[in-house]
């Protein structure tokens, strides 16, 4: 299919209204912006590393602005999110991903009635990754590709030399070389939709939480304009939960593979999915969400870095018994979470892969 004719067959996107409930009974997180447009100005980097000295672990969530998409970037994969998850249920199971595997790529269905939540992962493009996909993704495949690019190298690689200074890494691309796009690894983006539950059942049965307070397993994870009011952030030191208020610009957070590499000092966020207010509760919530994540046989250690040396952070909060790959912990994570979505283990919780468990914050 041509692109015009592309172009032409995704109806647009309308974002769902914001909620009317008042801010008392919608408490939202505080967030900060990282403008990374300073990066490329004297001294920018040193300010924008002390801005995230300052805030990092008191929001997880943070905001980056600076290398703003047009709102049609946003609203054009949105388009495609919907129109993938309205192809008939048979079409969607032809590229079913194997959860069982640890690979999430292709399509997720609901595993049960309780299983509120559907996806479609579509990886990076490398050859590793060349895999089938419904003639709907193949037709926009180009423009998918264009998208997630633009995320890899104009929000993932400046923040990744952010970090690098924020540890005090003489080294500016440490980090940016063991995320490198053309390698093996599992990054991708994610086409999500959570079915709403009827409000009785979701209060009784699950306590109105969608999905259970969580940490995500990749390095860093970019979330896209969506105004239903469900995502919640843990705001240490009392834990209490807050609204992400979502934003124009990409939402972001930190994820277990910073946190291995700096010793435990940039924690992994913990976040989840609760049921929307009442004026947002009656419709299916979309996500647009792309997980950066390190080259498939980078080891998941701390680095050496001046800064965790003076904290005496040099060496994992909890250690692995050996060593262990992004990809390793990526499928390990994705396995355990399959076999409690489809009843073969009864508990979240447990052990994931050489020693270190995982947990959940409900």
């Amino acid at each position: 299919m041509s692109s015009s004719r592309a172009a032409e067959s995704l109806a647009p996107y309308d974002y769902p209204q914001e909620t009317r409930e008042q801010y008392a009974k919608v408490q939202y997180a505080n967030l900060e912006a990282l403008d990374i447009s300073k990066m490329e100005q004297p001294e920018g980097k040193a300010a924008l590393a002390k801005q995230v000295l300052s805030f990092i672990n008191t929001n997880g969530f943070f905001l980056v602005t600076g290398r703003g998409f047009p709102d049609e970037e946003i609203r054009r994969p949105y388009a495609l999110c919907r129109d993938v998850f309205e192809l008939p249920l048979d079409e969607r199971r032809k590229f079913a991903c194997d959860t069982a595997k640890g690979d999430f790529r292709g399509y997720k269905e609901r595993a049960n009635d309780k299983d509120i939540v559907e996806m479609y992962n579509i990886p990076k493009f490398t050859p590793e990754h060349d895999r089938p996909h419904p003639q709907l993704v193949l037709d926009h495949l180009a423009e998918t590709k264009d998208f997630s690019l633009r995320i890899h190298n104009k929000l993932l690689l400046p923040l990744l030399r952010l970090f690098a200074h924020v540890l005090e890494l003489e080294d500016e691309d440490f980090f940016v070389r063991r995320h490198r796009y053309e390698a093996e690894g599992l990054e991708y983006l994610r086409y999500m939709k959570y079915h709403p539950r009827p409000a009785v059942t979701d209060a009784a049965e699950f306590g109105n939480i969608w999905t259970p307070g969580h940490s995500d397993y990749n390095t860093l994870t970019f979330l896209f304009h969506q105004p239903v009011a469900s995502l919640q952030v843990q705001t240490p030191p009392e834990g209490a939960w807050r609204h992400v208020r979502s934003r124009p610009d990409a939402v972001v957070n930190i994820a277990d593979a910073l946190e291995f590499f700096s010793g435990g000092y940039l924690k992994s966020t913990i976040h989840r999915v609760v049921r929307p207010p009442p004026d947002q509760a009656d419709r299916p919530r979309l996500s647009l969400i792309y997980f950066a994540r390190p080259e498939a046989k980078v080891a998941l250690r701390p680095v050496d870095s001046p800064l965790l040396r003076r904290l005496g952070l040099q060496s994992q909060t909890e250690e692995f018994t050996r060593e262990v790959t992004a990809e390793e912990w990526a499928r390990a994570r994705i396995a355990k979470d399959h076999k409690f979505r489809v009843g073969e283990v009864k508990t979240r919780e447990g052990q994931i892969i050489a020693g270190v468990s995982q947990k959940f914050y409900d």
